[in-house]
């Protein structure tokens, strides 16, 4: 499975959400990470309110639990909010490629488990690699302890909105690209001096179950607080878990 944070899956507006990872993973015969590669019927109107039953060949690439073949019969129900796809494709409600959450259907192969059987969300590979794992389905804040460690470090310490570069993509869903480096626009400084936009670096990252976090490759950009150390020459964030998880009126200056 590719090496999978923060994400935009569909959120509360969605009419079938998804159910808690923790509830999937328990009731779920198999989960595999896996591509459609052809599907009947094919959806025509992508701005359906819902979508109609289908049958697709998916080819597994990676199984996280139970037993798989290389190549399964996956059957979707009718009525989701979501619908398959052979190719990737705009439309938000497509599934093409994600981790696919099965229940057995016997000779006929499996059929999609829960309000929405394909999960294509950084940010749900994480929790799926986490409680599999047997760790909590919420990716872990960082600590009282580690944020003043990390204060003490940083020469900068801010609140902006970050924008991964194109060029340093490190993970790839097919929603969305994350970039090991990024450029900051500052909002609040809250240590040091960042009078402008700044470009950065991320800092090593431990080794963790499901990973930690990357720069998003959007226009929009994320906001969070951000840590950093310029010390080497290159403005290094040692944040390593998330910065968007950081309350900025936690941060111990001034």
């Amino acid at each position: 499975m590719p090496t999978p944070q923060p994400s935009t899956t569909q959120g509360v507006s969605d009419p079938n959400p998804s159910e808690p990872i923790s509830e999937l993973v328990a009731g779920a015969d198999v989960i595999t990470f896996g591509t459609v590669e052809s599907v009947e019927p094919a959806v025509a109107d992508a701005d359906a309110a819902e979508f109609p039953a289908q049958t697709a060949i998916v080819r597994v690439d990676d199984t996280l639990k139970g037993d798989a073949a290389a190549t399964i019969t996956v059957s979707k129900p009718a009525g989701t909010a979501y619908y398959l796809a052979a190719q990737p494709e705009a439309s938000f409600d497509s599934r093409h490629e994600g981790i696919f959450v099965l229940a057995s259907a016997g000779e006929d192969g499996y059929e999609l488990f829960g309000n929405v059987g394909v999960h294509d969300d950084w940010g749900n590979w994480q929790k799926f690699e986490r409680v599999i794992a047997g760790q909590p389905e919420a990716a872990p804040t960082a600590t009282k302890e580690e944020i003043a460690a990390w204060t003490a470090q940083a020469d900068i310490i801010v609140f902006a909105s970050a924008r991964g570069a194109d060029h340093d993509i490190v993970v790839q869903t097919p929603r969305a690209a994350f970039s090991a480096s990024a450029t900051l626009t500052p909002i609040e400084v809250l240590k040091g001096e960042m009078p402008e936009p700044l470009d950065v670096v991320q800092g090593p990252q431990p080794e963790v179950i499901g990973g930690t976090w990357a720069f998003p490759v959007k226009d929009a950009g994320q906001t969070g607080v951000f840590f950093i150390d310029t010390s080497s020459g290159t403005p290094t964030v040692i944040n390593t878990s998330n910065p968007s998880l950081v309350n900025r009126r936690k941060v111990p200056v001034g």
